[in-house]
This record gives structure tokens, C-alpha cells and sequence, in this order.
């Protein structure tokens, strides 16, 4: 579901840092192992050693990494979103409990995150809960589980899709007013089109105002190349369509209304 690699991440600067390319030093931090443990799977941008977090963690998921602790935890497996989001959220919040794949009667909870007595759920959603992947059509609504879990806890279930950006000002969102979080799309190969469930572009919606990503202007901002002072890639898709390589279609959601809500400024 992933295209090529693009941009560089940094996870003390997640902010302002959007991409696939890892240093060695992030890599073993979000992982626990040593960079001798890593350094096979090194690539050099500019002289210097980056990861590709694709790389990294199906390298991981292979079992190639020495030291690495296992990727199943309470017979689940973990995602390596997970594993950086849970890091992003001890250098946020320095009092940070994270609990991971917490049980809830039938369901298993990705995250639980309690800050000063309050506690959120997180669930990490990939691609595959919005459109077909290579294990079938989702057939579940991605808000089942979060109102199900909620009334039997109390507890809010926030659903982190995938283009909500891993970074610090998304985790503040979660426990702190009037914070302006971000989306960042930059190379997926699962576009909002393409998701198969008719309110499409109001789930869109709703994930994107827990964490305030929503601009004005639209969420266009989410495929464009730095536009503040954030260092992010341009999806590639943004190109194809204007070459007439892809439909702008692919990110228009089922049900939407404004064209120009969902669509880079480039393709207005």
C-alpha cells in the first residue's frame, strides 16, 4: 500500500519533519537496538545514513534484526506506526503511561494513554480498515469498535487514521484545547476515492476534527509540499493528475460535496 520513499522523519522534530527516510539514531530508539544491529539495512541520501521505514520494519517483521524484541505482544501483532507513535508520545508528554493491545472484552485496544488521570484510547488505523487490501473488503464500519469499546469503558476511543501525521502536535491534540494537528500524505498508494464505505468523506471529516487537521481552505494541504515551515514531500499522485496519468478522482470520497475541499490548490 506504500509507493516509494519520500522525505526524511525526525522523531525530536516530528512537527516539522514529514517522510519515510529514518536516521540510524531514531531507528534504534523506536526499536530498542543497537545502530551495529541496523546498519545492514543503511542507505546514503547526501553521504548521510538513512532507513527506510518500510525496510526497517519488514525487516523486523522477518525476524532479521538482532536484538529486536518480538513484533507480537498478547498474541497481536504490533504495528510499526504503533511503535513510533508510542515514542512521539514519551517525548510529548514526559508523564506518559502507555499501555499497548490493552483488552477489552473481545477487542484489543492498539494504545492506551493516560496523562494527569486522563486516558484516551488510540486504535491505529491503516489503509486497509477504509479500502481493500490483500486481506479483503473491510467489511466493519472504522467508528464499530470505537462505540462499542466506549460505552463499556467510558473511556474515548480515537480512531488515529493514517493520514493523520505521527507527530507531537497530534498527541497534544488528544489531551489539550486549541491545538492546530496536522495530515500529511506524501506516499501512499490508498487514496480517499477509493474507500468503499458511503460516508466516506464524513468519517474523513470527523478523524480530521479530533485532531483539528481541518483547514479552512480544505485539507488539500495534506498531498502538498511544504507550505509552512514544515519540510514535507509532494505526493507524487499530484503530478500524475496533472499529467493525466490519474483521475482527480482517487481523492474525492464517497459523498463529498466540495471538490475543492479535498483537492491540492495545484488542481483547483
Amino acid at each position: 500500500m506504500l509507493g516509494k520513499a519520500l522525505g526524511i522523519f525526525n522523531l525530536m522534530d516530528s512537527d516539522n519533519n514529514v517522510g519515510s527516510y529514518f536516521t540510524l539514531d531514531d531507528c534504534s530508539n523506536i526499536l530498542g537496538v543497537s545502530i551495529d544491529d541496523i546498519r545492514f539495512l543503511e542507505t546514503k541520501i547526501n553521504d548521510i545514513a538513512y532507513i527506510d521505514q518500510n525496510e526497517l520494519f519488514k525487516a523486523w517483521y522477518r525476524g532479521d534484526i538482532p536484538n529486536a524484541p518480538s513484533h507480537r505482544l498478547n498474541a497481536s501483532n504490533i504495528s510499526c506506526d504503533e511503535l513510533i507513535l508510542a515514542k512521539i508520545i514519551e517525548n510529548t508528554y514526559v508523564n506518559a503511561n502507555v499501555e499497548r493491545q490493552v483488552k477489552i472484552g473481545r477487542y484489543k485496544m492498539d494504545l492506551k494513554v493516560t496523562i494527569d488521570n486522563k486516558s484516551v484510547f488510540i486504535e491505529f488505523d491503516g489503509p486497509g480498515h477504509f479500502a481493500p487490501a490483500r486481506w479483503g473488503t473491510p467489511s466493519n464500519h472504522p467508528f464499530k469498535k470505537k462505540e462499542i469499546v466506549e460505552q463499556a469503558t467510558g473511556i474515548e476511543v480515537v480512531n488515529w487514521a493514517y493520514w493523520i501525521q505521527l507527530c507531537s502536535s497530534n498527541v497534544k491534540a488528544l489531551f489539550e484545547d486549541d491545538i492546530l494537528g496536522y495530515g500529511a500524505i506524501w506516499s501512499t498508494k490508498i487514496h480517499f476515492g477509493m474507500f468503499v464505505f458511503a460516508d466516506s468523506a464524513d468519517i474523513i471529516k470527523t478523524i480530521n476534527r479530533r485532531f483539528n487537521a481541518g483547514r479552512q481552505s480544505g485539507i488539500g494541504y495534506f498531498y502538498e509540499a511544504d507550505n509552512t515551515r514544515r519540510i514535507k514531500p509532494e505526493h507524487p499522485i499530484v503530478q500524475q493528475i496533472k499529467s493525466g496519468k490519474k483521475d482527480k478522482g482517487l481523492l474525492l470520497p464517497k459523498g463529498f460535496d466540495d471538490e475543492r475541499y479535498w483537492l491540492p490548490s495545484s488542481l483547483h
